[in-house]
């Protein structure tokens, strides 16, 4: 079988193995006989794209990832790549869905977001050494180290550092659909799905 069915074999087992369910769960969520999904899974057919867009709606996805070929499964970034910010902020690695940022924020600095990014944005922030306080609205939160806080980031919100010594950390920031184009995707190969 060519390269397609093979993917398409290993990209759909995964999506399916990432929620646990059975061949017969995604067969009566997508609509599509767990034969066909069967055959697909052991690389013996190439489906067509109604089968695909079935299986896609189901498991939540785009067609893109199911297609996805081996040479476009990651992206290595490389620190003396990333793009660097104001108040020691730099973009680590950007694909058009996903961004990881580290920060140095000094002591007494802040970084504020007044906008927020766009609708059903995520941030992920992990505390590396020192803390930072971040709010959002009425909530405040501290983060230390070898902590990890989840947050809305599509409204406004800001990092402060109010302390002597300077913080470091992490953010992951998870687009739900449209990506911030106040921050470029970077690396020159492909990026990771």
């Amino acid at each position: 079988m060519d390269d397609l069915a093979r993917t398409l074999a290993v990209n759909l087992r995964a999506a399916r193995a990432h929620r646990a369910w059975t061949l017969d769960e995604l067969a009566r969520r997508s609509g599509v006989s767990r034969g066909m999904i069967h055959q697909i899974e052991a690389a013996r057919t190439n489906p067509s794209v109604a089968t695909l867009a079935h299986l896609c709606v189901a498991l939540d996805i785009p067609v893109s990832d199911l297609v996805v070929l081996p040479p476009q499964l990651g992206h290595l970034a490389r620190r003396a790549d990333a793009v660097a910010y104001p108040h020691g902020a730099a973009l680590l690695l950007a694909d058009g869905r996903h961004e990881i940022w580290e920060h140095r924020l000094a002591a007494g600095a802040e970084i504020r977001d007044a906008s927020g990014h766009p609708a059903g944005t995520r941030e992920f922030l992990h505390g590396i050494s020192g803390a930072v306080t971040v709010e959002i609205g009425p909530a405040v939160f501290e983060v230390g180290a070898g902590d990890t806080l989840s947050l809305r980031a599509d409204r406004a919100h800001t990092y402060r550092n109010p302390r002597a010594a300077p913080a470091h950390y992490l953010v992951v920031v998870v687009y739900h659909g449209e990506h911030d184009s106040r921050y470029p995707v970077t690396g020159s190969g492909p990026a990771a799905p």
